[in-house]
């Protein structure tokens, strides 16, 4: 029996009809490649209604606390709008011991020099030049301030994709999604992102994965596509399928975070119809 195990949260029809169509078949394969197994939870793992007045993607912290999760040595844990490139991604768990929590740094996929277009793009208005990674250092640590934490040098972990260890991490985990409840902030669009990765890098256990596992289409497309930016070009469908198969093609695991309707430009065979 497999000790691991692919793990997501679909949620609601939309999400899990969305992840059945067009993630599915690839995590399936990557499953079976590499001897895991695949969970998808598709009903609130907290049923309260202080739960239910917020994203259910806090939930992601009680996965490693459920029954089915005392069965695995580690679990992957994956937002549901990712898809793998199954014949280029290695196992992800040879990167990450079991005592370590594998992740990725948001918008480290993106060359260092380069992170000042992302963040002129992201903001919508020119940012003036300055070489080195303040500026964005400093755009980053605004999410911390907005939790009342204390902002990281290492930057913020893009929690959609994670390689944990129910016997070492879950109470880590349930610290995160019980003590914020009481945290006096309004809900960002960052949902659990930006807690979890306080506590994840302040635990020391972080344990940094090729970018290559959480490629976020959106920023590639930012910095590397920005002729899609505009969707009247007369050629734009064409032109996005190239960039979407080719930010496929050169990475392990694509997400498709604030963009999932981009998962359309996939070609069939990409998502193993």
């Amino acid at each position: 029996m497999p000790d691991t195990a692919i793990v997501t949260l679909a949620i609601g029809q939309q999400h899990l009809s969305y992840w059945q169509k067009n993630c599915e078949p690839t995590w399936r394969a990557y499953a079976q490649k590499h001897q895991y197994d695949v969970i998808v939870v598709d009903q609130p793992l907290d049923p309260s209604p202080a739960a239910a007045a917020r994203s259910v993607a806090w939930q992601k912290c009680l996965v490693l606390g459920q029954d089915f999760a005392a069965r695995y040595s580690q679990i992957i844990l994956l937002d549901s709008d990712i898809v793998i490139n199954v014949d280029a991604a290695p196992p992800v768990t040879d990167q990450a011991p079991p005592a370590s929590i594998g992740g990725v740094i948001s918008g480290s996929h993106i060359h260092d020099d380069l992170r000042i277009v992302l963040l002129s793009r992201l903001r919508g208005q020119p940012i003036e030049y300055e070489r080195g990674l303040r500026l964005w250092s400093d755009d980053q640590a605004q999410y911390y301030r907005h939790y009342g934490l204390a902002p990281l040098a290492a930057g913020i972990v893009q929690t959609g994709v994670l390689v944990l260890s129910p016997q070492h991490h879950r109470p880590l985990l349930e610290s995160v999604y019980y003590a914020s409840f009481k945290a006096p902030f309004k809900e960002h669009r960052s949902y659990e992102q930006i807690p979890l990765s306080h506590a994840i890098l302040s635990s020391g256990l972080f344990c940094p994965l090729d970018t290559r596992f959480n490629c976020v289409l959106l920023e590639s497309l930012l910095v590397h596509y920005p002729y899609l930016l505009n969707k009247q070009i007369e050629i734009y469908d064409a032109l996005a399928m190239c960039a979407v198969q080719t930010e496929f093609t050169n990475n392990f695991f694509l997400h498709f975070a604030y963009e999932p309707d981009f998962i359309r430009y996939l070609a069939p065979h990409t998502r193993r119809e």
